[in-house]
């Protein structure tokens, strides 16, 4: 894996977290040589993240490991196609794939599922062709009607897009770069209201990714969505949008 390899740490780095400079081959470098890097943050005791990113362009993956050497995989796993959209993701627990693993098209479909145990996969998933079997067949079968009501920040839409204006900073790296764009971030609202399990599903740039995180990760607490009158968890997706303001 390329982040066993030398690398320099960025001066800058905070505690807990390292800056691995990379070449085109993914071998240790000057920062001002670099073509890519890794970001290595400790999570916490049995986990740590490695985001590698272009050097001033969008991630590439993010992978969870047991420890700082990145020996074994544990935790979530994201890949990202050129243009830094989320392509494929899933876990791995104690080295071996586990769960369902998806594979998403350039529209943001889901359009494979496959499944594992300890890393053998078990049965897979394909949801174009399951749709079109959908569709040729019509569906008679009775259905239960069910009540739902999706999660929402306090005050509605309106004050949830004045959260994120009012307490969006744009990063200095991000100007100095010149970039600009809109970058996605899923997340989950828990059965209390949390954010939780919060991930890039579109990629700018670090620092403008970044930035999308912690809004998200330190937004209030929303209402929780309810199913037939009992709490859910549900699951939403923000675009956040980085434009330079003209003086």
């Amino acid at each position: 894996m390329p982040f066993v390899l030398p690398a320099l740490s960025q001066n800058d780095s905070k505690p807990g977290e390292t800056f691995y400079m990379l070449d085109a081959n993914f071998k240790g470098t000057p920062q001002e040589k670099a073509v890519y890097f890794i970001h290595a943050v400790k999570i916490h005791d049995s986990c740590w993240q490695f985001d590698t990113y272009n050097i001033f362009g969008p991630i590439i993956s993010s992978e969870q490991y047991k420890d700082e050497k990145g020996n074994e995989a544990n935790g979530q796993f994201c890949y990202y196609n050129k243009r830094g959209k989320m392509d494929s993701s899933g876990s791995y627990i104690n080295g071996y794939q586990e769960g369902s693993w998806y594979f998403i098209n350039d529209t943001g479909r889901t359009y494979l599922q496959k499944d594992y145990d300890a890393g053998v996969l078990i049965a897979s998933k394909d949801f174009i062709k399951l749709d079109s079997i959908k569709n040729e067949k019509k569906d008679t079968a009775d259905k239960t009607d069910t009540t739902e009501v999706e999660s929402d920040f306090p005050g509605g839409q309106s004050r949830w897009i004045y959260y994120l204006s009012k307490n969006m900073v744009y990063p200095e790296r991000g100007m100095q770069a010149d970039k600009q764009g809109i970058v996605v971030v899923q997340f989950i609202i828990d059965l209390a209201g949390n954010v939780i399990s919060p991930e890039i599903t579109q990629s700018v740039e670090y620092s403008l990714d970044q930035e999308a995180m912690r809004l998200i990760k330190h937004s209030p607490t929303w209402k929780p969505a309810t199913q037939d009158g009992k709490k859910v968890k549900s699951y939403k997706k923000q675009p956040i949008t980085f434009r330079f303001t003209s003086n």
